[in-house]
Order: structure tokens, then C-alpha cells, then sequence
């Protein structure tokens, strides 16, 4: 997924928005009435809002570390949004994709990163300003690792455990994340390792529903909430759909602080 810019449309080529979904259903009678064969109907999205679960289930408190991660940039007189998904590893230090801070030219400059914790509905969000420098970044694993301007409570809103495995193939999965920028929510149903496809030293191939906004989204493991993957891309076509993340040994081998944060050896 491209990060989602509030300026630029936020689909990807033939994907069908929710709203648009009757107009696709008449069109397609209509086209049956005709005698021709109707298009495709809309995607249904695989998600469930993080604000369905109780708050006391263990699956609200790993999210809890997951946020939307505003960036906010100027071309000229031009003012633009971006929006992804970052995760808190440490109290002041979060991980998101390259790519959600690459500027589409040397002309566009980044203002202002702010992580939005909480947002789980619209009555809820603190904003925590971040700092414009990364400590890491790597373009071809996709990941950046930047600090918080102000730190986090461990106890409630940073990842309980920071540790790094290998996925299993047909493993499943769990994808939390902010897609297109809305609410947090997150993808269990049919989130899967692929095995269908093949499978390259630095992308692993997941089933998990995801979006634009969904970028930066950490991919855990169900069976132990393990990091296995980076969420980065996914195809623009949806049959069948499948999702892009860099794998988490591969992060592992190349970062310093998550070697340091995780207290793996690289092997």
C-alpha cells in the first residue's frame, strides 16, 4: 500500500470504495437484464474495528502500541496529509515503512509527524508529536525507525513483547492497522501466511486485508503475537488478494535497535 494522501485518491486501480457498492450492484443487474456479464462487485473489507472487542481482552491491549502516524508535508503553496500505520517498540520509538516519509520530489519537505494513539473511535485520540530525523532507515527492507517527542506509557501503549521469528507457512496471522486512515481495526479473518506464492529473502506474502493506511503495520503471529513481518505493499488487483511484508529476520539482521530492543542474536 502507497500511504493514504487526504489529496490523492486513496484506491488503488479497480478497487471499489464501500459507498460505491449499490451503484456497482445496479449496474450489474442491469448489465444481467442486458445479457452481458456484470462487473465485479466491491471488495468486501476483512476487518473489525479494535473498539468491538472488550477492553480487557488481550487483543486490545497488544494494539494498543499500534497508531496512525500523521505526516504532513508542503510542495510550494501546496499543503498535503499523509497518513500510515507505526508501532511503539519502546516508550519513545516507533517503526513504520520508508516509503510513508518518501516525498515525491526534492521539492516536496516534510513539516510535521504526529502519532495519533488511541484512535479507536471519534471520541478518542492523543496526538504525540514526532521527530522529523529517523535513528534508522533502510529503503529496500521499507522500514524507518523514528523517536517520540514524548514517551509513552510501557505499561499500556508499547508493544508487550518485542520479539523477532521466522513465519510459518499457512500460520495465522493478525494485521492491526489504520486503514485509509479511519478508525483502528484489525484483520483475523482468512490473515494468513500465503502459500501460494513464492517467497524471497526479503517479502513474505500474507492474505491479511489491508489498504492504503495500512503501511507500517507490524504482522504478528496469532498463536503468540511474535513480529514476523513489516506490512508494506499489496496487489492492486484483489483475486485473489494478496498482502507484501518484509520479513521480521530480515529486519532483525539489518537494525541495531530492534537487535537491541528484541535482545536477539542475529544469526
Amino acid at each position: 500500500d502507497s500511504k493514504n494522501l487526504s489529496e490523492k485518491p486513496s484506491t488503488f486501480a479497480g478497487e471499489v470504495q464501500p459507498h460505491e457498492t449499490i451503484h456497482v450492484v445496479l449496474r450489474s443487474l442491469a448489465s444481467f437484464a442486458e445479457g452481458r456479464m456484470p462487473s465485479r462487485l466491491a471488495r468486501t473489507d476483512q476487518f473489525e474495528r479494535i473498539a468491538e472487542y472488550r477492553a480487557d481482552e488481550p487483543i486490545r491491549r497488544t494494539a494498543a502500541a499500534f497508531g496512525m502516524l500523521m505526516i504532513e508535508s508542503h510542495r510550494g503553496t501546496t499543503e498535503w496529509t499523509a497518513r500510515c500505520t507505526a508501532v511503539a517498540i519502546a516508550p519513545d520509538t516507533i517503526i513504520t515503512n520508508f516509503h510513508c516519509l518518501s516525498v515525491s520530489d526534492t521539492s516536496e519537505i516534510i513539516d510535521r509527524l504526529t502519532l495519533w494513539i488511541d484512535y479507536v473511535d471519534a471520541h478518542n485520540v492523543t496526538k504525540i508529536d514526532v521527530n522529523l530525523t529517523p535513528i534508522e532507515k533502510d529503503q529496500a527492507l521499507d522500514y524507518v525507525i523514528l523517536t517520540l517527542k514524548t514517551s509513552l506509557n510501557p505499561a499500556t501503549h508499547v508493544l508487550p513483547s518485542v520479539r523477532f521469528r521466522a513465519a510459518l507457512p499457512g500460520e495465522s496471522l493478525l494485521l492491526v492497522h489504520h486503514s485509509r486512515g479511519e478508525v483502528k481495526s484489525v484483520t483475523r479473518y482468512r490473515c494468513r501466511v500465503a502459500t501460494d506464492r513464492d517467497h524471497v529473502k526479503d517479502r513474505l506474502a500474507h492474505s491479511c486485508d489491508a489498504t492504503s493506511g495500512s503501511s507500517g503495520a507490524l504482522v504478528l503471529a496469532e498463536r503468540d503475537h511474535a513480529i514476523v513481518g513489516l506490512h508494506r505493499s499489496s496487489t492492486k488487483d484483489d483475486r485473489p488478494y494478496v498482502g507484501y511484508a518484509t520479513p521480521a529476520m530480515a529486519l532483525l539482521a539489518k537494525s541495531p535497535t530492534l537487535q537491541a530492543l528484541s535482545r536477539q542474536a542475529v544469526r
